[in-house]
């Protein structure tokens, strides 16, 4: 069944959010519980939506051990009323002078061979403030912060799985809970850490939403 929608009723986020800030191994990070108005509606769509492959190689893994997904909602600007609800209050309390984001991305994500407990998704860097929602019901694991950046031997185009056991890197786990936001320094080595694989294997889906703000051109 068709369902139209528009993005910022969609994806509005509640009022009255409280921001926590927490501490975990050498980092910090804020989380926001609650953070959209309508996250059945969400979790809805992205359940019943298809979606479309990401970081894909003719050599690559995805596809064929794991589906790894993005979908992409533009952030416009049309005059409706609380269009830009969300980037004012993130502006209200963070520092994105000079940053902007243009978009909401997804990462959709679950394993078609379900790999040993040492495998996690590739820990990587980005240039951005990242803000993650949680959006799936799964909940087992969350995002891993590394204390340096791993020697990754292949890029996510060829394969997202890093084994974590041939480094001895220390890592800590943000907990997913579902509608939880958080929000970290991108340059903060990291990547998806899942507890038990078998609970994202057979299309059991691992949903977030993310907002990069970047640097302004």
């Amino acid at each position: 069944m068709t369902r139209a929608f528009l993005q910022h009723y969609l994806f509005e986020i509640n009022d009255n959010l409280k921001v926590e800030q927490n501490k975990i191994g050498p980092y910090e990070y804020l989380s926001i519980d609650n953070f959209y108005k309508r996250p059945e509606e969400i979790h809805t769509m992205l359940t019943e939506s298809w979606t479309q492959s990401w970081k894909n190689s003719i050599n690559g893994n995805n596809f064929r051990e794991y589906f790894d997904c993005r979908s992409s909602f533009p952030l416009t600007q049309y005059g409706f009323e609380n269009e830009s609800k969300t980037t004012d209050y993130l502006k209200s309390i963070l520092p994105l002078e000079g940053l902007s984001c243009n978009c909401i991305c997804t990462n959709i994500f679950s394993w078609i061979n379900t790999p040993s407990s040492s495998i996690q998704l590739c820990p990587h860097q980005d240039l951005s403030l990242n803000i993650l929602i949680y959006l799936d019901k799964i909940n087992s694991g969350g995002t891993a912060l590394y204390e340096k950046m791993p020697n990754v031997e292949h890029s996510e185009e060829i394969d997202i799985r890093f084994d974590i056991s041939k480094e001895n890197i220390n890592h800590y786990v943000i907990p997913s809970i579902f509608n939880r936001c958080v929000i970290f320094d991108g340059s903060i080595p990291h990547g998806g850490f899942i507890e038990d694989h078998s609970k994202y294997s057979n299309r059991n889906w691992r949903y977030n939403t993310v907002y990069f703000f970047e640097k302004e051109n």
